[in-house]
């Protein structure tokens, strides 16, 4: 847990984690090992984006919840789960199948993306985010 200290986010548990999120406007759930470089990199992302584009970032560690990473079909870190309004948001991403989260390492850029995109949700109602856009100006693009 030092690791974690050291990285300025604390990790809860799954089960408060969702809660959480589900009761918040816009959340993101990261699933991160304290250990691995990638996973440090997306905290300090989510520390800085998730504030500044209106967003709950809850961190769990993937670790001492591997059950329900697995559950949910979580096999590596980081990986992220969005959320608007309660409702689990689902990604699309080129190449592969739709899903209802994000794994891997992701960009600023992609992750500023898919957290506007996360907002714009609030005013359409839309579940779906498309990695891949940028975001320039106010604008998304792909």
């Amino acid at each position: 847990m030092a690791a974690m200290a050291a990285m300025d986010g604390e990790c809860i548990p799954f089960a408060r984690a969702q809660d959480s999120a589900t009761a918040a406007p816009l959340a993101v759930i990261a699933f991160v090992q304290t250990w691995f470089g990638p996973s440090q990199m997306a905290v300090r992302q989510l520390l800085t984006a998730g504030p500044a584009n209106g967003v709950e970032v809850f961190f769990v560690d993937a670790d001492q919840e591997a059950h329900k990473a697995h559950q949910l079909g979580l096999w590596a870190s980081p990986a992220f789960l969005f959320y608007a309004r309660g409702c689990q948001l689902m990604i699309q991403r080129p190449e592969t199948d739709d899903a209802t989260k994000y794994v891997g390492s992701i960009s600023t850029e992609e992750l500023d993306s898919l957290l506007h995109q996360a907002r714009e949700c609030l005013a359409t109602n839309a579940i779906v985010l498309r990695a891949g856009r940028v975001w320039c100006s106010g604008n998304l693009t792909d």
